[in-house]
């Protein structure tokens, strides 16, 4: 069987309302704008390595799990 990975974005948009973090509370956590969330939940760009990092520390896990 073979195990599929959400996208990245659902991922992503799955773990912020999981910690109750709406884009604007979770852009301001990155140092970033909730456009740029929005973006990257909705696949249009990816975050940065750096901001990948900060998401990986902020949720405590790799934002893509498998």
């Amino acid at each position: 069987m073979t195990t599929h990975n959400p996208p990245l974005g659902a991922e992503l948009r799955a773990r912020r309302r999981a910690h109750g973090l709406n884009p604007t509370e979770l852009a301001a956590h990155l140092d970033t704008t909730a456009t740029a969330i929005r973006t990257w939940e909705d696949g249009s760009q990816e975050p940065s390595d750096e901001q990948a990092a900060a998401l990986v520390e902020l949720f405590g896990e790799s934002e893509r799990s498998g």
